[in-house]
């Protein structure tokens, strides 16, 4: 008997049912891994030496296929993965210079997982100068050398003299670069400050240097670092070396001539000889290389009246020649050329300086149609010493905060105009000011800059150095060390060394930095 047509539609609708529930109820779709994570910490983030020490930590991946590492998103180098951290070691010649030395880093890693997944890192910053050399300190409270220093000898047989204050007694150091530990000290009968100088070796790289400390004494030491002044001289207010070593020795306006052991050759009251009229150093005496001493000079009277005096090396025959006149309580900045015939004197006006040249003899002022032989454009800023380098060629114009350099020699096409790259003048970072300068080999120059002094802390430490390979070229390098300190002097071979905190190291040739960049 058929079914009935109500039976089989009654039928239908529950045989769909299964089919319903398993259309609403589908699968879930396939998870995706998390990506992998990577970090970077850096060793030290403004460091010098030889190499960028860093960390390079990963996880997420089962498998790490590949890690890389980057700077400024462009690849530096592919890194050997080993562990999690993996060391890595970045030397000066896996890095790029092009955005100037010291370095600049914003390092990032980037890693691949054996599955193709892949993630980069949070970039780190990181300042690196390179340097072909690095003495560590000693421990961790003693510095290789001492604040400020001057060099020995030179490469592996070097030897740094500095002196020191600890507690109530200075010290007078020197230390090899070989045997650091081993160092050799005698005891100061005056302070050692920031004020305290070391002088050049008279006769070169054989002589004796000089150690004085402004208004407080000076002594010589002799080549195998003995003091043979003794007593140590009494309070100076500066202090020149001849060749032969012997020291005139000035204060205010007198000049005294003195041997290494401190006998005294000669002195000299610095007067006019037609007036009887006293008249003031103004600063550095210049021995020439006749033996014979140029001498700065000033008086006020109406106006500051500007003279160079000359005196034979035995103390006779001086004579006095006037330069210019200023306005009065001026003193401007004074150099004298290699020859010591020649005086270079800054102008200071209101917001520029001029500097001239000036030669030494006549009876006529350093004007147009006096004796002067070239004068350079008002420089920008304010005037705080005059340099000569470059065998005499180059005259460097210190500003407080611009760093102009000059053709010096009389007769030049361009002479007393300044040489700087596009005319504009090297200058310090941010609030930094001219603390130190320092001619190098050739035609490069080395400039330290530090804080402006205040009445608690008049001669604060450098914390930058900016040098030039030579004017034309503009900054060759510039390295700054944020919170800690710096200082630098030549070799005998004309290599500079720094002291960076508490590490010595030796920068490469000025040559070598250029080509890096």
């Amino acid at each position: 008997m058929p079914t009935p047509p109500f039976r089989r539609a009654f039928v239908r609708p529950a045989l769909l049912l299964p089919f319903l529930a398993l259309a609403c109820n589908q699968p879930p779709p396939p998870t995706t891994p998390d990506l992998p994570q990577v970090s970077i910490i850096v060793d030290e983030p403004t460091s010098v030496g030889k190499s960028v020490k860093l960390f390079i930590t990963t996880s997420g991946c089962d498998q790490v296929q590949r890690l890389e590492l980057l700077d400024n998103n462009e690849l530096l180098k592919q890194v050997t993965y080993g562990a999690s951290p993996t060391q890595v070691e970045l030397a000066t010649s896996d890095l790029r210079f092009a955005r100037g030395i010291s370095a600049n880093l914003s390092l990032t890693a980037r890693v691949t997982c054996a599955d193709g997944r892949t993630n980069v890192s949070q970039a780190q910053p990181a300042t690196f100068f390179p340097v072909d050399e690095v003495v560590e300190p000693i421990n961790s409270t003693t510095p290789v050398v001492p604040d400020y220093f001057v060099v020995d000898g030179s490469g592996a047989t070097a030897s740094f003299i500095g002196c020191t204050k600890e507690g109530s007694r200075s010290f007078l150091y020197k230390v090899t670069k070989s045997n650091p530990a081993n160092r050799q000290r005698v005891e100061m009968d005056f302070p050692c400050d920031a004020t305290t100088i070391i002088t050049d070796r008279k006769p070169a790289g054989t002589g004796h240097r000089w150690v004085w400390t402004k208004d407080q004494g000076a002594f010589a030491i002799d080549a195998g670092f003995n003091i043979v002044t003794i007593p140590a001289l009494p309070a100076v207010k500066n202090l020149a070396v001849a060749p032969n070593g012997d020291a005139f020795v000035y204060n205010v306006a007198r000049l005294e001539r003195f041997s290494p052991t401190g006998t005294s050759k000669w002195n000299l009251e610095i007067a006019d000889p037609e007036t009887n009229t006293i008249s003031l150093i103004l600063a550095d005496p210049f021995v020439r290389p006749d033996g014979k001493v140029v001498i700065p000079l000033y008086d006020d009277r109406l106006e500051t009246h500007l003279y160079v005096g000359i005196v034979n090396a035995n103390g006779t025959g001086f004579v006095r020649y006037e330069i210019d006149r200023f306005p009065l309580e001026q003193y401007p900045p004074v150099a004298f050329d290699p020859t010591g015939t020649v005086v270079y004197v800054a102008t200071q006006g209101p917001t520029s300086a001029n500097v001239r040249a000036c030669a030494i003899g006549s009876t006529k002022l350093c004007v147009a149609s006096g004796s002067r032989l070239w004068i350079s454009e008002p420089l920008p800023g304010y005037m705080a010493a005059l340099v000569p380098y470059n065998n005499g060629t180059r005259l460097a114009a210190i500003g407080s905060n611009r760093f102009w350099f000059l053709e010096a020699r009389d007769g030049q096409s361009n002479e007393g105009q300044a040489v700087n790259k596009d005319q504009l003048p090297l200058t310090p970072n941010g609030a930094l000011v001219a603390r130190f300068a320092q001619q190098g080999p050739g035609s490069a120059f080395y400039m330290f800059t530090s804080a402006v002094g205040t009445t608690e802390k008049p001669y604060p430490y450098p914390v930058e150095i900016v040098a030039t390979d030579a004017a034309e070229k503009g900054e060759l390098f510039r390295y700054q060390v944020p919170g800690g300190s710096l200082y630098g002097a030549l070799d005998d071979s004309e290599a500079l060394w720094l002291r960076v905190g508490p590490k010595l190291v030796k920068p490469f040739a000025p040559e070598q930095y250029r080509a890096m960049r």
